[in-house]
């Protein structure tokens, strides 16, 4: 969620939206491969009568699952950690991971999109505060960075 914040304070809105919406889901297949490879899928081959169960429902409905797992838990990484170990195919961990998080990810931004209007941390004011930074000659020295760290 660091990231999205990130995103959107240094990109703006909609490009800080659709950078999240591209690689959250990146970021979720990345430690699923990662813990697939490592860990195989050993939850499909539990003897535990309960893990079994739910075990079935993932593989009755993966991509259904998967979604309701991120609405629920959005970027949990835990998810990402039993689905690696379930039977659940990348694809449709890929696809309900994408599906599931562009209803949270889009409502994040709207929300982050009006903390910053309503707390004033504009591009403008930064770029004000750059020039005042400026305009004090060089006693900090080289280029002076914006209030979060990017050049505008």
């Amino acid at each position: 969620m660091v990231f999205v914040v990130a995103g959107v304070l240094c990109w703006g809105h909609l490009r800080g939206w659709l950078l999240a919406l591209v690689m959250a889901p990146l970021s979720c297949s990345l430690s699923f491969l990662v813990v697939r490879k490592i860990g195989g899928q050993v939850l499909a081959d539990t003897q535990w009568v309960w893990m079994q169960k739910l075990i079935a429902k993932l593989d009755e409905y993966p991509v259904r699952t998967c979604v309701t797992l991120r609405l629920c838990f959005f970027l949990a990484p835990a998810i990402n950690y039993v689905l690696a170990l379930s039977s659940i195919s990348f694809r449709h961990f890929f696809i309900g991971t994408a599906v599931g998080l562009a209803g949270p990810l889009t409502l994040a931004v709207f929300f982050i999109d009006r903390l910053i209007e309503y707390m004033g941390w504009s591009k403008t004011q930064n770029a004000e505060m750059q020039n005042a930074l400026h305009e004090m000659g060089g006693e900090f020295g080289g280029h002076h960075r914006g209030l979060f760290g990017a050049y505008f």
